[in-house]
């Protein structure tokens, strides 16, 4: 009869042991998952609020004017409107889908306009880049060919809008509105003598700042 008790008592001890360590086991397990999931979930949402999280730029350092995900939004859909037939003949490769915006006021009405820059082969010949300039709609105001970056904007207006100093050609060039939209070819414009001060807004300036790339 001892023996069979003394027996009995092992076995229960046995199985008192095996369920604290299941029950340890578990609860490792549950913490370990527990800290995988929170860490997704910072994760995932530190990836949704940065808008270039294929860059080492913390979020924060992006300028407020050139890091808005719901104006890229815009931006990108008119883009993929403007070149839709390209886009699907893969005329324009990856590099070429990349851009830039910078959003400013050009004409003081309480609304700020987009100055869009674009990269790569199909954008970039040897005297610069295309360059859009949309309003808050994502309607196309001006494009220019063989731009460079920064587009500096002026205090002076011409027609209600401010002027614009872009390199092209070589050169400095004062950019004025025509009281429809500003010309095209920035390289036909006149001459800037002078440098332009270092006061002045400076767009797409994203050699010298921290620009988050967009795809469209």
């Amino acid at each position: 009869m001892k023996k069979a008790f003394l027996f009995l008592s092992l076995v229960a001890l046995a199985g008192l042991f095996s369920c604290k360590k299941e029950a340890a086991e578990n609860k490792i397990k549950t913490d370990s998952l527990t800290f995988i999931t929170d860490s997704s979930k910072v994760n995932k949402k530190s990836t949704e609020l940065d808008p270039d999280p294929n860059d080492t730029i913390p979020a924060s350092q992006y300028g407020i004017n050139s890091s808005s995900l719901k104006t890229a939004s815009l931006v990108r859909l008119t883009l993929k409107n403007i070149f839709k037939e390209d886009l699907e003949k893969n005329w324009i490769n990856e590099t070429s889908r990349k851009f830039i915006f910078f959003e400013y006021d050009l004409n003081d009405d309480g609304k700020k306009e987009i100055l869009v820059g674009l990269t790569g082969s199909y954008f970039y010949g040897s005297g610069g880049c295309t360059q859009y300039i949309l309003d808050n709609q994502g309607n196309v105001i001006s494009k220019f060919t063989v731009a460079n970056n920064p587009v500096v904007i002026d205090t002076h207006k011409s027609n209600g809008w401010k002027d614009l100093i872009i390199y092209s050609g070589g050169k400095n060039r004062l950019v004025k509105f025509n009281g429809k939209k500003y010309p095209s070819n920035p390289s036909m414009q006149p001459e800037l003598k002078m440098i332009p001060g270092d006061g002045l807004p400076r767009a797409l300036n994203f050699i010298n700042e921290p620009y988050p790339w967009f795809l469209f």
